[in-house]
């Protein structure tokens, strides 16, 4: 199986992982303090029955046993239980068993570093599929979950949608597909459009207007140009040409051509494709800068950066210094590096820990879940839409001569003025 077929994920690969995911009141932002992390030892990941001595301090993050939120027994009468349970559904076994498991490490850091001694993380396995999905969800809803966290992906997200929606629960899922959302189901993955809407406004700020697409010819390409035209369209630019290429095409020299004229040209690819077309566009005289490059998180990968032609290039990215300060906690928790999804885990797990300590009790009502003012998580500032979506705050980074990156654009910081509260 191609690389661009494949059924999961993979460290730096946001297109694969977008594919995987398509495939298959309030707490305002802007006028709160920062939070402080609640001291180490809470429970985490499964409650612990009556007798068991104190948790492990947080340094001594555990592993539980998939389907295991409640050791020592269940009680399955949570009437007058005052913890705060939350259903985190991912897949720990079957083929993107080790994504489910990265997300599972991200949630149990955002839970030790967020929850009270009343907010319980509790796994659950989902196989990867729709009906181990539902399964999941029904037994996390029996077992108390206020609300789900996942499921990864989108057939799953919409198996599981009524079921949670049968409870009166709201569902936080992590597919990238933006079509799972709506009523009771939020769409938390990192979203194409986002990243192409953050490159459109991007390139616009520096005067350009007339904008090309040079795109493999597959779904993730076609989503991408789709959603570009839009953007360019809704901003008042002009979409001059599109240009579709096979993705085994190493010589993209005449469709590069039909793109003279354009003053930004998206290439939505990764790995040789995207070598391919940048070094096709330098062979007909449309470089970068004098025409700018925009990117997806797609080229999120130091790999790429070294390729000359690419030099002068953009593409979105969350904020940088949070994201390299959550994956130095990780890898010192974990001995090993996040995926790139497994950061979605862990700004889950923190809305909800914070949520979890709304003054009055827990609020997981949709109404604060769509806050406008939104939230602020390792990922960056984010808030869902009243369609389910979810909108983000993206930094610009600019590929520079010597294969390193700069941030030329920032992140913003809230979704209007005033200071933000971080997770």
């Amino acid at each position: 199986m191609t690389a661009r077929s494949t059924s999961w994920p993979r460290p730096r690969r946001f297109r694969l992982a977008f594919l995987a995911l398509l495939l298959a009141v309030a707490v305002p932002l802007a006028a709160c303090a920062p939070m402080r992390s609640p001291p180490p030892s809470r429970p985490v990941a499964q409650p612990p029955p009556q007798t068991q001595p104190a948790p492990p301090p947080r340094t001594e993050l555990t592993r539980p046993a998939p389907d295991a939120p409640l050791s020592g027994g269940v009680r399955q009468d949570f009437a007058g239980d005052r913890m705060v349970r939350i259903g985190l559904l991912v897949p720990l076994s079957g083929a993107a068993a080790g994504t489910g498991q990265a997300l599972l490490n991200a949630a149990q850091m955002a839970a030790f570093d967020m929850g009270d001694r009343r907010f319980v993380l509790q796994p659950y396995d989902t196989g990867g599929t729709p009906a181990g999905a539902v399964q999941a969800a029904q037994k996390a809803l029996s077992q108390g979950a206020r609300i789900l966290l996942g499921p990864l992906y989108s057939n799953s997200t919409r198996a599981v949608g009524p079921v949670a929606a049968g409870a009166g629960v709201n569902v936080v899922a992590f597919t990238t597909d933006p079509g799972v959302a709506g009523g009771n189901v939020m769409v938390m993955g990192f979203l194409v459009r986002e990243q192409v809407d953050r490159m459109v406004r991007f390139a616009m700020g520096e005067g350009r207007s007339l904008f090309g697409v040079l795109t493999p010819e597959e779904t993730y390409g076609r989503v991408a140009t789709d959603a570009f035209r839009r953007q360019v369209s809704a901003r008042g630019g002009q979409v001059v040409a599109v240009q579709g290429y096979a993705p085994d095409n190493p010589d993209l020299r005449e469709p590069a051509r039909a793109l003279r004229g354009a003053d930004a040209i998206l290439i939505p690819d990764a790995g040789d494709g995207l070598r391919a077309a940048v070094n096709a566009l330098a062979y007909v005289d449309i470089d970068s800068p004098r025409t700018r490059y925009l990117g997806t998180m797609l080229w999120d990968d130091p790999g790429l950066w070294r390729e000359s032609a690419l030099s002068g290039g953009v593409f979105p990215a969350p904020p940088r210094g949070s994201m390299q300060a959550f994956a130095r906690k990780y890898e010192a928790a974990f001995g090993a590096p996040p995926s790139d999804l497994a950061v979605l885990g862990y700004d889950a797990v923190a809305l909800a820990a914070v949520l979890a300590r709304t003054p009055g009790g827990a609020r997981f009502d949709r109404a604060t879940l769509t806050s406008a003012a939104g939230f602020s998580g390792a990922a960056g500032i984010f808030r869902f839409r009243p369609d389910g979506t979810v909108e983000r705050g993206l930094s610009v980074m600019e590929i520079q001569p010597d294969g390193s990156i700069v941030e030329v654009s920032p992140a913003p910081l809230s979704f209007r003025s005033g200071s933000g509260a971080a997770f």
